[in-house]
């Protein structure tokens, strides 16, 4: 592991001392005693809070983290497969779905992008794309945004499912989606193309705001983060290029080489981006200066994009590993082994680390040791990520079949 060093007060987590007087032992009962009122507080809280998953990774800086927690075990509260014509496959979700007011938001290889009623599971309404859909959709208000392989960017209703307005870029869309509310009242929509360009487009009518160009396709969906009091878009691409890019589109651009393609979305966490790329290396980037704060050569060709706690970084790897490491040293705590790759996105609750596999599995995993806690074989390839929304994950597999897990 290499480190550079760039000052790290932005990230001071040093140890509280902890006095063992003698003193001090008087102490302990009352000590304990708010202390447990105190885990029992935030396990109501966490049990009480209910969220969305507007957009892929729950927020603007694709953290992966929920602020609701799940008791596991877990069990299949049901099961939506989408009607086929009889002798056809049903072909696979590889987007990773997004939940908003109840309902789940997610398009298929078919070009079929679904509304899900996300406590029954049944289809609300469906809307008929160009072509196949692969990225994590975006909620904002009273639309929904997503792109197709035909290069064609889509706002639909959440109201039925009519089309709103649609954009056409100059090549295939299979990254996700990012949204920024700005200052001034508008509403921005963020996505990347095969055809090299970085969008920015008003949400309310689909018109250009600014596009950025680089030099190969992009593929995962952009971080938006505060840099320096401003906001910036953060993305790689496979140029081999981490980008910083004003939200307004302003400014020069910065870029850092990695030296490989990044397919994958960064992570973002006060001020530091988290990239895992295809070069076999785990990045921590400080947005404001550009500088790398520290850097993990692994050899792995990583796919899937991480989560980033408090304290820890959880990092997907096709090894059939998920690793946590200590999100300011660099240094790793431990590994988790599956059975095959692990191509989709991990998501971090107080709980678990839920993981879903290549092999088939969803796997709840201890965040502090790595060892697993619960386990469900879905039998079907999954690479798109969980959602987890009103006490329900959500999870989609190469079989064409979304499956909704709550606790038993």
């Amino acid at each position: 592991m290499k480190r550079t060093g760039t000052g790290m007060s932005w990230l001071n987590f040093s140890s509280i001392a902890l006095c063992l007087g003698a003193g001090l032992f008087l102490l302990t009962g009352c000590d304990r005693s708010k202390k447990e009122k105190s885990q029992k507080k935030e396990q109501e809280s966490a049990e009480n809070t209910v969220q969305d998953w507007p957009i892929f990774r729950r927020d603007a800086e694709l953290q992966g983290e929920s602020l609701e927690d799940l008791k596991f075990p877990l069990k299949l509260a049901w099961s939506f497969e989408p009607t086929v014509e009889e002798g056809k496959r049903r072909l696979p979700f590889d987007a990773s779905p997004v939940v908003s007011d109840g309902v789940i938001y997610v398009g298929n290889q078919e070009g079929k992008f679904f509304a899900i009623d996300l406590e029954k599971g049944t289809k609300i309404w469906e809307f008929e794309a160009e072509s196949s859909i692969t990225g994590p959709a975006a909620v904002f208000g009273a639309r929904v945004f997503f792109g197709d392989t035909s290069g064609i960017f889509y706002a639909l209703n959440v109201e039925g499912g009519s089309e709103a307005w649609r954009f056409e870029a100059e090549d295939k869309i299979e990254g996700g989606v990012n949204i920024l509310e700005s200052e001034d009242g508008k509403i921005r929509v963020f996505f990347g193309s095969h055809d090299y360009f970085l969008y920015c487009l008003d949400a309310g009518d689909g018109s250009l705001l600014w596009k950025h160009e680089t030099e190969n396709y992009i593929m995962a969906t952009p971080s938006i983060v505060n840099s320096g009091g401003n906001q910036a878009v953060t993305f790689g691409g496979c140029d081999g290029i981490f980008h910083i890019i004003s939200a307004d589109g302003t400014g020069e651009p910065r870029e850092i080489e990695v030296g490989s393609y990044i397919a994958n979305s960064s992570s973002v966490r006060d001020g530091i981006a988290y990239v895992a790329h295809n070069g076999g290396q785990v990045l921590a980037v400080e947005i404001e200066s550009g500088e790398t704060v520290w850097t993990v050569d692994t050899g792995q060709e990583y796919r899937g994009s991480a989560a980033v706690g408090k304290k820890r970084l959880y990092v997907p790897s096709p090894d059939k590993q998920l690793v946590a490491y200590d999100r300011v040293t660099g240094e790793q705590v431990w590994a988790f082994q599956g059975r095959r790759s692990f191509d989709s996105s991990p998501v971090l609750t107080k709980s678990a680390v839920w993981q879903a596999g290549v092999d088939g599995f969803l796997y709840a995993i201890n965040p502090e040791d790595g060892t697993e806690l619960w386990n469900w074989e879905v039998g079907a390839k999954i690479k798109a990520s969980p959602a987890i929304s009103r006490g329900i994950l959500v999870l989609c597999g190469e079989d064409g079949v979304v499956y909704g897990f709550q606790a038993g």
